[in-house]
């Protein structure tokens, strides 16, 4: 468990990390990973570094964390592509404790290569009655991929299937 005396986004990283490295435990997860940019030539310092073997294939797996206030923009996604496309990973998965802009959800969901998955670990005050039933993990670290552009945009039925199934529906009305 980490220790207290961890700054909140550091505790948030952290938990991220080990949540991931349970995904998947043949993987490799290393939390605060400083890899050299293929292109840029320069340290670039990662949240959370997956890597692993998919039918004989390396993969690598970026991982970002956001806790601000505010949800993620879509400039915070396209530097995060960039610096995915720099250190040559393969695909990237970006946490906000906030959730994002619809904007910044678009913009992930229209990158290929690499291809990038937001998910908001937030969750709105008023769906803690649905949370009891939630598949898998804690509240705070619900996995969601890829994430609805807004939990609040769902149906309350859509969103409470989510909650009890851990699946939803990208054309929800």
């Amino acid at each position: 468990m980490p220790s207290t005396s961890n700054p909140l986004w550091q505790r948030y990283e952290q938990s991220v990390r080990t949540m991931l490295s349970t995904r998947d435990p043949a993987a490799k997860v290393i939390h605060n990973k400083h890899v050299s940019g293929r292109l840029s030539g320069k340290k670039r310092q990662i949240d959370v570094l997956a890597t692993g073997t998919v039918v004989g294939q390396d993969v690598t797996v970026a991982v970002e964390c956001k806790r601000h206030g505010r949800p993620s923009t879509i400039q915070l996604v396209d530097q995060f592509i960039g610096k995915i496309l720099d250190i040559g990973a393969d695909r990237g998965i970006l946490y906000s404790y906030a959730g994002f802009t619809s904007s910044a959800v678009s913009r992930a969901i229209g990158s290929s290569n690499p291809h990038v998955s937001t998910i908001a670990l937030k969750t709105p005050a008023t769906t803690i009655g649905y949370i009891v039933t939630a598949p898998g993990l804690p509240t705070d670290l619900l996995y969601q991929d890829p994430a609805p552009q807004w939990v609040e945009e769902m149906d309350e039925d859509a969103f409470r299937d989510f909650l009890t199934t851990g699946r939803w529906n990208k054309f929800w009305s």
